[in-house]
């Protein structure tokens, strides 16, 4: 009887045991990234694919796109920009951008009245920044 209720013991100790590592592993950042942030990374999007980079004290911020050729990733350096939901307004020093995080496509024009007037308001209230 008291072998028996020492093993009883035992499992119920590896149980709780194994039960709490799994909670632990599992219970981490479940998200993946297929292109993680780094030491520079500012704001990421979606899955990473487009990301705000500082390139140091005293450059302007970058927007960056890891699908591109690696000598034209830098989509434009950053005046100001602003995150709603999906969609990222970006108004960089060579014109403006409106990014959809969830297809990780963007447009990219020089004037703003190629935009919607919707857009055409957000990126005037950035530029007043």
């Amino acid at each position: 009887m008291q072998m028996k209720r020492r093993y009883i013991i035992i499992l119920i100790a590896i149980l709780v045991t194994t039960s709490t590592l799994i909670f632990l592993v599992s219970s981490g950042d479940n998200t993946k990234y297929k292109y993680p942030s780094g030491k520079d990374t500012v704001e990421y999007f979606g899955d990473g694919t487009f990301q705000i980079f500082r390139g140091g004290p005293h450059d302007p911020l970058i927007l960056y796109n890891h699908l591109a050729n690696p000598l034209e990733n830098a989509v434009d350096n950053i005046v100001s920009y602003k995150i709603k939901k999906n969609i990222v307004y970006v108004v960089g020093e060579n014109g403006f951008i409106k990014l959809d995080s969830s297809t990780n496509t963007y447009e990219q024009k020089k004037r703003i009245n190629d935009f919607t007037s919707k857009d055409r308001e957000i990126f005037n209230k950035l530029m007043e920044k």
